[in-house]
């Protein structure tokens, strides 16, 4: 049984290759940095990764064989790309005995699940060298005007230009921390998080709506008011280059942890 055997028979093309592509990227980025092992280049892989697919992981509004689904993907890329997690491989494994109970995927994964549990339970092969960059594409259009969740917490963002031909969009983030996702009318009149362009970051990664790991969600189309704050100062840039799971980071640091302080309350 190979990886792409299992990826093939959970009949989500669209959720497969966007995790894929998130773990290829992070994955490649992270090995560029100077570790000690390959456990430590997993501790600092995994965790963020499952933060934006808790998303729809707990979400109340994805359907059971989603989510079971998504568990069994997750587990089969990060065992493709080296790693393994006990407790993501137990959900993933619970995951297949109820896609089977009730009949949701094909006679041939039900025929296999032995051979797809073995795969999960085994020690995966650390890789050899960095994976293949992805080829950036986004599918937004300045104008759109976002909701990005992280821990629970909502963010509004507007896409006020893209780079390259289609590669990735440049946001710039409203003034405020939302329990969820705000409506156009909230967000009317409203400033940026920061003067200057602070709030403003280009996301490799940012491709598709609607998105797979339902962190991303849209609010509007066309909207003609981007967030009222001053321009870059000169020869101060005029955005931060990011990715899409370095985004967490940056939201953290931009409105506060989620686990700490946050500027201004929860709307």
């Amino acid at each position: 049984m190979r990886h792409r055997q299992i990826l093939d028979k959970l009949a989500a093309r669209g959720l497969v290759q966007a995790l894929d592509e998130e773990l290829a990227r992070w994955v490649r980025e992270q090995m560029a940095y100077s570790v000690s092992s390959y456990a430590e280049l997993e501790r600092a892989v995994i965790p963020p990764i499952l933060v934006r697919w808790r998303c729809l992981l707990d979400a109340d509004d994805a359907s059971p064989a989603t989510k079971h689904v998504a568990w069994v993907a997750l587990a089969t890329l990060l065992h493709k790309y080296g790693f393994r997690d006990d407790a993501i491989t137990s959900m993933a494994l619970t995951a297949v005995d109820e896609l089977n109970r009730h009949v949701v995927l094909s006679d041939a994964f039900e025929r296999q699940s032995p051979a797809i549990k073995s795969l999960l339970r085994s020690k995966p092969t650390p890789l050899a060298r960095r994976p293949r960059l992805p080829r950036n594409v986004t599918f937004l259009r300045p104008g759109d005007v976002l909701s990005i969740e992280l821990s629970g917490r909502f963010h509004a963002a507007y896409v006020r230009d893209l780079r390259g031909i289609n590669e990735f969009p440049v946001i710039e983030f409203y003034t405020g921390t939302f329990a969820q996702p705000p409506t156009p009318a909230q967000l009317e009149s409203r400033d940026a998080a920061r003067d200057h362009g602070r709030a403003r970051f280009g996301v490799v990664g940012m491709s598709c709506l609607p998105d797979p790991a339902g962190q991303v969600r849209a609010i509007a189309a066309q909207h003609r008011q981007a967030p009222r704050g001053a321009d870059p100062l000169p020869g101060r840039g005029l955005w931060q280059l990011t990715d899409i799971l370095n985004l967490q980071r940056d939201l953290r640091r931009l409105f506060g942890d989620a686990d700490g302080e946050s500027r201004g309350h929860v709307e």
